[in-house]
């Protein structure tokens, strides 16, 4: 049975795709399977999606199919003719027209030989042989990335970044030609948009093997064109180890999901696994200017920055302990309100992927947060109308400030009414002003 069967199933058991087979063989104009999904096909991974090309334009036939199957159309490059279906189980297709006079010099322009591999959708598709120019079938055997000339990151410097994704995702070897290809190329990496670079790393963070893709990273010197100069020196073996030991402690404690934040997230935004990873990695090696990088550079959204950010600070080990032996819900709750934002994504961090608290725990406290709280703020025992009396008149800027102490002095057990607040309040008074 040929490797490609897959494929060949797909399309001949999914209706919606049965008649775009049916349609493109009447139409009587050349169409071709190309690359990802042909891969896939080879190494047997579940479709996510299909590339289609074709010598004409292909956007009447396009839309004409999705408006039959009940699939979403939109333009990906209206000006290039590429445009994509997404079916109603999720699969997408995309269309675009060759660009190269022929099948076999558009697939010579491509990224790597294992993705330069097209299949004719003709009256014969069954039975076709895949169109194999530079030898892709018998680099996927051997598990090789190889570049299809050396001109390949020239036409798009973050084919480099995919090259690494496709290593540590799909388990193959960069060739050593591939990766001295990359390290003459990397600075051309600079000139890609942030949103770009910022998906594929999301991508090479999800991967199983993340320690190999840093590596690689770092290896070639795509990193520092990412990241700029460190702040301080580093050890590359301590920071995959750093990395990967993060990693396996995710995987056995999993996650508290924080109540701000939904579960599903885009496929160009990072995970909140790969948050921790990511946050991780520059908590070891210090950029110069952490939040022009993430926001600036890599455009991370203004929430994920505040997660990154937030995580290179450590929680005070007072905070953990208490975390780990507070009683009593409103006292819970203020604690997590004193970490401030991302409260969860920190106690995670420092705490349950550290052995030092519990993923339980974790959970209570929130928990305990989300019923105290209301407008993301827990109520003062002390009301500013009376502290303004207590204080005084040349004293009122101070209002805010004891009320924090106050309430930190719930957290730690010292006072749990107003009454006692008030004691503890004039006590620290008269001590303050001797």
């Amino acid at each position: 049975m040929s490797p490609f069967s897959a494929v060949t199933r797909l399309i001949s058991c999914d209706p919606d795709l049965q008649l775009l087979l049916n349609t493109i063989q009447k139409s009587g104009d050349d169409y071709w399977l190309v690359g990802g999904c042909l891969r896939n096909a080879f190494l047997d991974i579940p479709q996510i999606d299909i590339d289609i090309a074709t010598a004409v334009d292909p956007t009447a036939l396009a839309q004409n199919w999705a408006t039959t199957v009940g699939g979403k159309w939109f333009w990906l490059d209206v000006n290039r003719k590429q445009s994509r279906v997404i079916l109603r189980h999720g699969l997408t297709v995309d269309f675009a027209p060759l660009r190269a006079p022929s099948i076999i010099a558009d697939l010579q322009l491509r990224d790597f030989t294992v993705n330069a591999l097209a299949l004719l959708l003709d009256d014969s598709f069954l039975e076709a042989d895949i169109i194999d120019p530079l030898g892709g079938i018998n680099h996927l055997q051997n598990r090789k990335l190889i570049t299809c000339s050396t001109q390949s990151f020239n036409a798009d410097p973050l084919r480099m970044l995919k090259g690494i994704r496709h290593a540590v995702s799909l388990n193959f070897t960069l060739a050593v030609a591939t990766q001295e290809q990359i390290k003459e190329s990397a600075h051309l990496l600079i000139a890609s948009a942030g949103e770009r670079i910022r998906t594929e790393l999301a991508k090479i963070f999800t991967a199983q093997n993340v320690g190999r893709g840093i590596s690689l990273l770092l290896d070639t010197g795509i990193w520092d064109v990412i990241a700029g100069s460190t702040g301080s020196s580093w050890d590359k073996t301590t920071t995959i180890d750093g990395i990967e030991n993060l990693r396996n402690k995710i995987l056995e404690k999993g996650l508290v999901v924080p109540a701000n934040q939904t579960d599903s997230v885009s496929p160009d935004q990072f995970s909140l696994p790969a948050i921790f990873l990511f946050a991780r990695l520059f908590k070891l090696y210090c950029p110069n200017d952490l939040s022009s990088l993430l926001h600036d550079k890599l455009r991370f959204s203004r929430y994920q920055q505040g997660q990154i950010e937030a995580l290179q600070v450590e929680i005070d080990p007072e905070w953990l302990s208490l975390a780990a032996s507070v009683e009593g819900r409103r006292s819970q709750a203020l604690l997590v309100e004193h970490l401030g934002h991302f409260a969860v994504e920190k106690l995670l961090n420092w705490g349950v992927y550290r052995d030092l608290l519990s993923l339980i725990r974790v959970g209570q406290l929130q928990d305990s947060f989300v019923a105290e709280q209301k407008l993301g703020r827990i109520s003062d025992l002390l009301s500013g109308k009376l502290l303004d009396e207590i204080l005084g008149a040349s004293r009122y800027k101070e209002i805010g400030e004891w009320q924090t102490k106050i309430k930190l002095a719930e957290v730690r057990g010292e006072v749990a009414t107003a009454a006692a607040a008030q004691r503890w309040l004039k006590a620290n008074l008269s001590f303050d002003n001797k």
